[in-house]
């Protein structure tokens, strides 16, 4: 399950030219959708009124897609939302291999599996959320059987050779204790997994949320489980920073940028959905002037210290990028 070397040069370079070059976004997190068809327990956005007549058309996708990659966008996660629930999924995805992007896509799998074969072939990446083992996860997601479904879609997803292939694995406090068993799902699959502690939401989430206690003790077992020869995709870097809730300098305000299913482009946002900065529809917006103001760049810099969230992809792209370069570039050889 080793990374490719074109996929970790892609990724040096990138980062390289995001710290170094000419600062611009090489991430587009994308919002085909804001509907989801499951209930859960850490997170609200379920609860937001959506309707696919507020979505962007797939000719609005895209243009939207063509605009982004014109200005330097290389990598584009869909997520949501629930991706899968948009029925031109697989043209969206189609079309940002077309433009030559790398595509990933986080889900909830609850449908994936009846899908396989029309959204696979033009995703390189597969973030599948699980929240716990068994009826642990049904529990944490509002929806019976979808565990199930979740392993349904890991083994169809066997079938594509290319796919690298993550399980996005929360830390909460109903599910201490079942990150060997979740380690071992994922060898079984060919999966890697990658763990993170789940995000408060005031008023929400509290009593789903880790303690300090809680969180050393279980990164500490995801430290055991990755020297054990376990898939752990985690780098050791991160699994520190998660173990301690060490505060880090946030970098998604420079290396990436976000729209939402109604063409409204923002730069992150925090664990409830809530966009940090809006800049606006893009439809108003000129990419390179917008990277090349002094605004995006302030932006950027507050967003540094920003701490709100532990998401894998924000921690992993944290701190120092060009310190940082040699050893994530030598550590990618061994995944």
């Amino acid at each position: 399950m080793k990374a490719s070397l074109s996929d970790t040069v892609r990724m040096s370079l990138a980062l390289a030219r995001s710290a170094l070059l000419a600062p611009r976004p090489f991430l587009l997190y994308l919002k085909p959708t804001a509907r989801c068809d499951l209930r859960c327990a850490i997170c609200n956005r379920w609860k937001e009124s959506s309707s696919t007549e507020e979505e962007l058309s797939l000719d609005e996708i895209k243009r939207v897609l063509a605009k982004f990659r014109a200005a330097g966008a290389e990598i584009v996660t869909l997520w949501g939302g629930e991706p899968t629930l948009r029925r031109d999924l697989p043209e969206i995805l189609a079309e940002a291999k077309r433009l030559g992007m790398r595509t990933s896509m986080c889900t909830n799998c609850n449908s994936l599996a009846k899908k396989a074969d029309a959204v696979l072939p033009n995703l390189d990446t597969l973030l599948c959320s699980l929240d716990g083992y068994g009826e642990t996860h049904d529990a944490q997601r509002g929806v019976p059987g979808l565990f199930d479904r979740v392993l349904a879609a890991l083994g169809e997803a066997k079938r594509f050779p290319h796919l690298r292939l993550k399980i996005w694995a929360t830390v909460h406090t109903r599910n201490a204790g079942q990150q060997e068993r979740l380690a071992q799902l994922a060898r079984e699959h060919g999966a890697w997994i990658e763990f993170f502690p789940v995000s408060r939401i005031p008023g929400y989430n509290n009593a789903t949320v880790p303690d300090a206690a809680m969180l050393a003790e279980v990164f500490a077992e995801v430290a055991r489980l990755k020297r054990a020869g376990y898939p752990v995709w985690n780098a050791d870097r991160v699994i520190d920073k998660m173990a301690r809730n060490a505060p880090f300098r946030c970098n998604f305000g420079h290396a990436s940028i976000h729209m939402d299913h109604k063409g409204t482009v923002y730069s992150c946002e925090d664990p409830a959905g809530t966009p940090i900065h809006v800049w606006g529809p893009l439809a108003g917006i000129d990419l390179e002037e917008l990277y090349a103001s002094a605004e995006f760049k302030a932006v950027a810099k507050r967003l540094e210290s920003c701490g709100r969230c532990r998401l894998p992809c924000v921690v992993e792209l944290a701190d120092n990028l060009t310190a940082d370069l040699g050893s994530m570039f030598l550590q990618s050889l061994t995944r």
